[in-house]
């Protein structure tokens, strides 16, 4: 069996903040919750989430002979914020490279060194790229939980953190054991969340995450959506912002995540009158990208609209 501590030194080595492995069985709670989510119509129009669903609890399905699932985080919140603090805001992630490229590469190296290593192991990195249940894969290794606002917590990096997966077909020692949850009685993230979606602990209603509204909804957004961005056009940070576990953050060491300097020179003035050439030079290699221009020139009015 391979030795915990050598995969999470390998780990740090290659850039992540923190690393725990699970045994590659399938998610049962998690399983259940998702399921409950979905009969709720709680994703929205993200039918995607509905595919795959034996493929989300098994990682078995993903990856023949799989063993361990080795879950890595990737810190990023402990940063200057940028002038994006302002309509039209921009979720902090967005403003950086693309985290799903960043940690696949990372990802990779893991796998290369495990291999110097061990020998041979095959396995499969995920980032947001296969139905893969990633915060309770990362909360079911022990290095955190899922907080009231249903993002990962860890106790020293909050919750801005980026989560990924290898999955592998060799017998790595499991650190999985389950983490308290931390949260108590705080609910600042409920009561500062402005179009209330975080509908009960840990549950959040998609259709009413601003999130949601500016990046994964396809169809045009209503007067009442429009009016309801709070000044956001990617993204949003609120219920991050106000937890307690994202106060007193660990500095970033890795400039793969760090904000794109020229992107903290942006306002509303040349959002406004941005161009379809502007977005591809700006935003080409940020998740950002994503939304695509006629979304973000949406969103962005929206949100100045709002602020005004």
């Amino acid at each position: 069996m391979i030795p915990l501590e050598i995969v999470r030194k390998l780990a740090l080595d290659v850039g992540f903040s923190d690393c725990g492995v699970s045994p590659a069985g399938k998610l049962g709670d998690a399983g259940n919750g998702l399921l409950s989510w979905l009969g709720k119509g709680y994703h929205g129009e993200m039918a995607y989430m509905e595919r795959n669903l034996n493929l989300r609890l098994n990682p078995s399905a993903l990856v023949p002979g799989a063993k361990s699932v080795i879950s890595v985080i990737l810190a990023y919140g402990h940063q200057e914020i940028p002038l994006m603090a302002h309509p039209p805001r921009v979720s902090r992630y967005a403003l950086m490279p693309d985290y799903h490229k960043v940690m696949k590469n990372m990802l990779f190296r893991l796998l290369n060194a495990l291999r110097e290593e061990f020998g041979p192991v095959n396995g499969r990195p995920f980032v947001d790229s296969a139905p893969v249940l990633e915060r309770a894969w990362a909360e079911n290794s022990g290095m955190g939980w899922i907080g009231k606002n249903s993002n990962f917590i860890h106790p020293k990096f909050g919750s801005f953190v980026f989560i990924g997966e290898l999955i592998v077909d060799a017998a790595v020692e499991d650190s999985s054991r389950q983490h308290k949850n931390r949260c108590g009685s705080c609910t600042r993230c409920m009561e500062a969340c402005p179009t209330h979606a975080i509908v009960e602990p840990g549950v959040v209603d998609a259709r009413l995450c601003i999130s949601y509204l500016t990046i994964e909804k396809r169809s045009p957004l209503t007067e009442k959506e429009c009016g309801s961005l709070n000044g956001w056009c990617f993204g949003c940070d609120i219920c991050q912002e106000v937890c307690p576990w994202n106060q007193k953050l660990l500095p970033i060491t890795n400039e793969e995540v760090s904000i794109i300097p020229e992107l903290k020179q942006l306002n509303a003035g040349n959002m406004m009158g941005m161009t379809q050439t502007q977005f591809e030079e700006w935003f080409g290699i940020t998740p950002l990208k994503r939304a695509g221009y006629e979304k973000l020139m949406q969103s962005v009015s929206c949100a100045v609209k709002a602020s005004h």
